[in-house]
């Protein structure tokens, strides 16, 4: 058998925990829903409270995306990933330890840690993975939709057994267990490295020289940021009222909505395998930008025109919505031309894209309550999702971003 050299090793560790620590950027949000009903009794939340409780960690994705890398160029990366792996850690334990005080101001620790992640783990996967970074970049994004589902298939469960506190707070070893992970593998990697590389791959990052408004200006930066909103418009608006629509246009009873809802997260995960195994077959990805944002416009027109076919809906919206965010992340890591370029535009792009998602869901409740109908509020996501398809274009053509245009001012 063929020994393999401490650097593979090493490589080997940093993808592991690359995947662990995007196991928890979604896990401990969607762990809420299936448990809020209990939430909301205990605490006597309002709907207003309840909704803000669902939507604050997304809100936090943009309003901390800058911040996220500000820290990493006063710290570095590497630490500033593993101080949101605890943070999430903690702010899981504080919301369950309180009343709607406690639960709230956890979960803005969390949203803010997620952001960490969400901002500095694709830095990372450009950095050190290199010819792999397609390829990681898709796993990654299928961790994000495993985390996801896996708690949100697990957590009634347990709050069935143990109360919704214990629910949720035992998402927190998970955090713990990435943080060590983490931990472990940045000291081999340290350990590996050649001392000479030592200051690109685990220093600060580099600042990179140019003014800070040159990657605003840039027409792909934008492109891939506004794919990533749209994207979350849509996932974010269909997972907060895909089972309110079917109990209203179907007429299936809250069990059968629920498992549609869980059927169209864990077909998730699928579909962000299917970026990595295509996205290399051409210099540009415009074609499979159009192609997901097709397969939203397929899914939310089918809701609207044939919803009793929805079951068909559900499958093809759960292949788009893991396809796209494994492109929205696969495209930030192509279009950028170095670690530098990668921060900022990162960071740019969630804050634009995940402004627009938190804002999705509210819009689509405001529509469904003042016309007391899917039509309207349907119509407004068939042409979010046919906008996603320009964006997608546009961010998928063979062109890059670099350390000249796209740093962000110290």
């Amino acid at each position: 058998m063929r020994r393999q050299s401490p650097a593979a090793l090493g490589g080997r560790g940093q993808l592991l925990a690359v995947l662990l620590v995007a196991l928890n950027l979604r896990g401990a949000i969607a762990a809420v829903s299936p448990v809020l009903p209990a939430i909301r009794a205990d605490l006597s939340l309002s709907a207003a409270a309840a909704g803000l409780l669902t939507t604050l960690p997304v809100l936090c994705f943009a309003a901390a995306a800058p911040a996220a890398a500000w820290l990493a160029r006063r710290t570095t990366v590497e630490r500033s990933i593993l101080i949101g792996c605890l943070a999430i850690a903690a702010g899981t334990l504080l919301r369950t330890l309180g009343g709607t005080v406690l639960l709230m101001t956890g979960t803005l620790a969390i949203g803010v840690a997620m952001t960490l992640g969400n901002v500095l783990v694709p830095v990372v996967v450009k950095r050190d993975f290199h010819s792999r970074a397609s390829t990681v970049t898709g796993l990654y994004t299928a961790a994000l939709a495993g985390g996801a589902a896996a708690s949100a298939a697990l957590t009634a469960p347990i709050a069935a057994a143990w109360g919704w506190r214990t629910g949720l707070a035992v998402w927190a070893l998970l955090a713990l267990g990435a943080a060590v992970v983490w931990g472990v593998a940045v000291d081999h990697r340290r350990d590996d490295v050649p001392r000479s590389s030592d200051h690109a791959t685990t220093a600060r990052p580099p600042a990179a020289s140019g003014r800070s408004s040159g990657l605003w200006r840039q027409q792909v930066a934008w492109a891939v940021a506004l794919f990533l909103g749209f994207q979350s418009v849509c996932y974010y608006s269909v997972t907060a009222w895909l089972p309110t629509l079917l109990v209203d246009t179907v007429g299936v009873d809250l069990a059968t909505a629920g498992l549609a809802m869980s059927v169209f997260q864990i077909l998730g995960i699928g579909g962000t395998l299917l970026v990595p195994l295509l996205v290399h077959r051409r210099p540009a990805q415009s074609g499979l930008g159009l192609a997901i944002a097709a397969g939203w416009v397929v899914t939310v027109s089918g809701l609207l025109a044939a919803p009793s076919l929805w079951w068909v809906w559900v499958t093809v919206g759960g292949v788009a919505q893991g396809a796209g965010i494994s492109f929205a992340f696969t495209v930030l890591v192509l279009r950028a031309r170095d670690t530098a370029a990668a921060r900022s535009l990162s960071s740019m792009s969630q804050l634009i894209g995940y402004s627009l998602g938190a804002a999705g869901p509210f819009v689509v409740g405001w529509l469904y309550g003042v016309t007391e109908a899917w039509v309207l509020p349907l119509v407004v996501l068939v042409t979010v999702a046919a906008c996603q398809g320009l964006a997608g274009f546009a961010a998928g053509r063979d062109r890059t971003v670099g350390s000249e245009v796209a740093s962000v001012s110290r």
